[in-house]
């Protein structure tokens, strides 16, 4: 998903990369800024390289402040937009409040998008309360559940201040929901590489700058020398989500036994091992002795 600043707009950059974005998304509530005429236009010069485009979440929000929303989705239908983005990241909206907004989008037959996380980076969830929201948001069955980190990807959501990635609200969050239900916003170039090497190939990544666009899609091919030979392509597991974390854990870290893995996880002796067998019988993990201790039992990624 990439941001679209309303900044100038080249047609002929935009032909060539746009078999490599999903979704244009008009941040904040810049669409005011312009005449209908002209936002009509901006988004048919998405759909005619077939790209979807989205309103921002601050927007709706604005929209609830000065109730306006019903007029706020009649006016996004009626310009073209595809998908509405539902968020709380300013202001303060109830699970009741979230679900209606949803109906009203689904009505007008919009798709949507909701959105987890809060903008003040003094004002911030707790993981605890961004899982509880993760799983309230999926029930509502968005095209994704949006991890906010604002334009700055700084001291917000998954990001420290300085713009690192917190592995551990990462795995928690991945061990709760799986990755595809998920839109992580990563606007740096640094946070999509880790991200791309750590949850492989097919991540769904937003807020990504239009000139960010080009670098993104050579990364996910292995095509630089940051995910030159070592970028995965995700592979299909099923089973409950300790099996698609264990896969995770495994992918990330490679030969790890039994113990190494209960105690990275957090799960329970007997999950890990019912996950660990549900793995072997999809052929996506293989058993081996350890090259440094042969009384070990490590498992690999087949």
């Amino acid at each position: 998903m990439v941001l679209d600043r309303l900044g100038g707009l080249n047609l002929a950059e935009l032909e060539y990369l746009a078999p490599y974005f999903d979704v244009a998304k008009f941040g904040w509530g810049l669409p005011l800024l312009l005449t209908r005429e002209k936002v009509r236009q901006r988004v048919k010069a998405y759909h005619d390289v077939g790209v979807e485009v989205s309103t921002g979440g601050t927007l709706l929000e604005y929209a609830v402040v000065h109730d306006r929303v019903n007029q706020m989705l009649d006016e996004s239908r009626e310009l073209g937009f595809n998908l509405v983005e539902i968020s709380s990241g300013i202001i303060e909206l109830s699970t009741h409040q979230i679900e209606r907004l949803a109906e009203q989008v689904k009505r007008r037959s919009l798709d949507y998008f909701v959105e987890v996380g809060k903008k003040d980076p003094q004002h911030q969830l707790s993981l605890k309360e961004t899982n509880s929201q993760i799983a309230h948001a999926r029930t509502l069955k968005p095209r994704r559940v949006i991890l906010e980190s604002r334009e700055s990807g700084r001291g917000v959501g998954i990001y420290d201040s300085d713009g690192a990635i917190k592995w551990d609200w990462v795995r928690s969050i991945l061990a709760e929901s799986p990755a595809e239900d998920l839109l992580i916003e990563a606007p740096l170039e640094t946070q999509q590489v880790q991200l791309l090497r750590e949850l492989g190939a097919e991540a769904n990544l937003g807020n990504v700058a239009m000139a960010s666009v080009a670098p993104l899609a050579s990364e996910r091919l292995g095509l630089r020398g940051d995910t030159f030979g070592t970028i995965r392509h995700s592979r299909n597991v099923r089973g409950p989500p300790a099996a698609k974390f264990l896969y995770f854990l495994l992918e990330t870290y490679r030969g790890l036994d039994q113990t190494q893995l209960a105690h990275m996880s957090r799960l329970p002796r007997r999950t890990v091992q019912s996950a660990l067998e549900s793995l072997r019988r999809q052929g996506l993990v293989q058993e081996a002795i350890s090259l440094h201790d042969s009384r070990r039992r490590e498992y690999r990624l087949a």
